[in-house]
């Protein structure tokens, strides 16, 4: 008797990685160097980080990067329609992606940014610029998170379940992911800048036959 058997993974977050060219990355480490001191953002995020500078949407559009951020966003909005089988609906469907918020975070040695998540928008995203050499720690039987991204998506861990996910920043990575996922920044050793962008993207489903929005 023949049996046909499939692993379905039905549940959980999607997080969209991709890895950006030198040139995108020279552009944007170049914007920050220009804005990094205004350190404006402190006061509405969640990190022990001093800082952290708004990016004005005027200096990515003239730069030509802000449509990079746009074409990512909609890419990841139809590979959510697409894994939850919804293939045929977005087909009829015009997304429109939309920038919220967008700044700099420069972290230096022991900061970090506890658990959080965002509000007011669908879509969070980190974008790696800079990645210092990070001295270790050396402390037997630790696992090394120095300086690493953790997503956290549920309290119980086993081998058919993940609860978490730790990303190694690279520079030029970008990650993408819902705006109502934990996650946590940890602290590094080192005298060098963790240097990154974090921004929050909305979207909105018109139905292409008549304009309507739908979602």
């Amino acid at each position: 008797m023949e049996i046909t058997t499939k692993v379905v993974k039905p549940f959980g977050p999607l997080i969209f990685m991709a890895d950006l060219p030198n040139g995108t990355i020279k552009t944007l480490n170049e914007i920050v160097d220009v804005i990094k001191d205004k350190k404006d953002m402190g006061n509405r995020l969640a990190g022990i980080i001093e800082t952290e500078s708004e990016i004005p949407h005027s200096m990515l559009e003239e730069k030509k990067v802000m449509d990079i951020f746009h074409a990512f966003a909609l890419s990841y909005v139809q590979q959510g329609y697409m894994n939850a089988g919804l293939q045929q609906m977005l087909e009829t469907l015009d997304i429109k992606t939309q920038m919220q918020s967008i700044w700099s975070v420069s972290q230096y040695e022991n900061e970090y940014n506890p658990q959080h998540n965002h509000s007011h928008c669908q879509i969070s995203a980190v974008l790696y610029l800079k990645v210092p050499s990070m001295k270790p720690r050396n402390i037997p039987g630790k696992q090394d998170k120095d300086g690493q991204i953790e997503f956290t998506f549920c309290n119980s861990e086993s081998v058919l379940t993940t609860s978490s996910f730790v990303v190694r920043p690279k520079v030029g990575t970008l990650l993408l992911f819902p705006n109502t996922l934990l996650h946590q920044v940890y602290p590094f050793q080192g005298s060098g800048e963790r240097r990154s962008i974090a921004f929050n993207m909305s979207y909105k489903a018109f139905n292409k036959a008549n304009g309507i929005q739908i979602g």
